[in-house]
């Protein structure tokens, strides 16, 4: 009796899983066109990440802008005004001098202009510009990112829609079956076991198709994310699963690599930042040397009135003695040059490394592809002339489901080859720069 309680409920499953299908997308709103690259632009408008970036490519040109003020002169205009209510008198054989007025206004304009400060100015606007070539670096690595995420989950979502469409290539058939199994029972040409393992196979190509539109709906979701638009909204991947692989050289690839990627390029300017760093702890020990000339009122101490007068003076200032502050700052400084430079090596060997992994898997979804495509043509074939067998009264029904399976999974074999091969292929060019 255990064993019959699988056939009992097969009748329900063809009438169950179809409602349910039907009633999961009667309120499902109609999906849009999507190409690769219009995701891959909704993803850069509202990326957090990549906003992120831009932000902080945004500063980091503030501060070269800050930098760059140390080159020029500033001008300040002072004002001050001063009122003493009692006026204090000098005695004198002539008589009481005023000696100090009770209203004092004193403006001025004077310009301050550094002449020589050890190079610290230099080296701060140099580790200024290398960090807005870094933050440009981070901005292009960011948007890479963002490129390489969408483009995953779009084919990913592609993968799920051509794989849910053969499992409804699966489920008519396997419907085909069961109902050329009914008439055929139904004439006694073939045993009750033979119709009840037909419409078993058809409930579970059914139960299949239903998990595969399921992938569907969680990588709209997944692409949804990604994008950062409302989830539930649905697309339809405008673009062919099978594309053209090109030729590529491994060697080629490592140079652009190492010439393109946004993250190599920000260790340079790491280190470019790192070396201004020593430079500008190092005027700690330099002279500076200031030039200030200015002209205004000077209030005489005896008499009121404005007396114009022009200023110009030179100060110069070297300091002997800091207690070990200029060294500690230089000592820091250098082993923070050491660190970015170790890093830089690092990286230069994790990203050659990366590109040779991306290439290997290029040419090995190259391969999975054509061994699919002939896997494909060799399961259409047995499928085929297992149908014309069963159909003539010669194959059994065992052998049409073994050869309808073979061909569902050579079909789902070459669907999931020709994703990873584009998918493969983006890969390759991120690791090279190229995106």
């Amino acid at each position: 009796m255990r064993k019959l309680i699988p056939f009992l409920l097969v009748p329900f499953l063809l009438v169950a899983i179809p409602l349910a299908t039907a009633a999961a997308g009667a309120d499902e709103p109609a999906a849009q066109p999507l190409s690769l690259r219009q995701a891959v632009d909704l993803a850069l408008r509202s990326n957090t990440q990549y906003r992120i970036a831009a932000a902080a490519l945004k500063a980091a040109r503030a501060q070269v802008k800050q930098a760059r003020s140390a080159f020029f002169p500033t001008v300040d205009l002072e004002y001050s005004y001063t009122y003493q209510n009692v006026v204090s008198t000098l005695v004198t054989p002539l008589g009481a001098l005023p000696f100090a007025p009770n209203e004092t206004s004193v403006p001025l304009a004077a310009l301050h202009y550094t002449l020589y400060d050890g190079g610290l100015s230099a080296a701060r606007f140099g580790r200024a510009s290398a960090r807005m070539a870094e933050a440009e670096a981070a901005e292009q690595a960011a948007r890479s990112s963002v490129e390489l995420q969408t483009s995953a989950a779009y084919f990913d979502l592609l993968a799920a829609i051509r794989q849910a469409e053969v499992a409804d290539r699966a489920v008519r058939l396997a419907s085909d079956h069961a109902r050329l199994a009914r008439q055929r029972f139904d004439v006694g040409l073939v045993p009750r076991a033979d119709l009840l393992a037909a419409q078993t196979d058809l409930a579970n190509q059914q139960m299949q198709a239903i998990a595969a539109h399921n992938r569907v709906t969680l990588a709209q979701s997944a692409l949804d994310a990604v994008m950062n638009v409302p989830l539930g909204t649905l697309h339809t991947p405008t673009e062919e699963l099978s594309a053209t692989a090109p030729a590529i050289d491994l060697n080629e690839m490592i140079a652009t690599s190492l010439r393109s990627r946004a993250e190599l390029a920000a260790a340079n300017n790491a280190v470019a930042a790192a070396e201004s760093a020593v430079k500008a702890a190092s005027a700690g020990r330099l002279p500076h040397l200031n030039l200030m000339l200015s002209d205004g009122n000077a209030q005489p101490v005896l008499t009121t009135g404005y007396h114009n007068q022009f200023s110009l003076g030179l100060q110069a200032v070297w300091t002997l003695f800091d207690g070990g502050y200029s060294d500690g700052a230089i000592a820091g400084a250098q082993a923070a040059l050491a660190q970015a430079k170790l890093r830089l090596e690092a990286l230069r060997t994790d990203i050659e490394l990366a590109v040779r992994r991306a290439y290997a898997d290029y040419t090995a979804a190259q391969a999975q592809v054509d061994a699919a495509e002939h896997l494909v043509e060799l399961a259409d074939e047995n499928q085929r002339l297992a149908e014309i067998r069963y159909r003539g009264g010669v194959g059994t029904a065992l052998e049409l489901r073994d050869a309808e399976l073979h061909d569902v999974a050579a079909n789902q074999q070459l669907i999931s080859a020709k994703i990873q091969l584009r998918e493969s292929l983006v890969r390759l060019r991120y690791e090279a720069g190229l995106l």
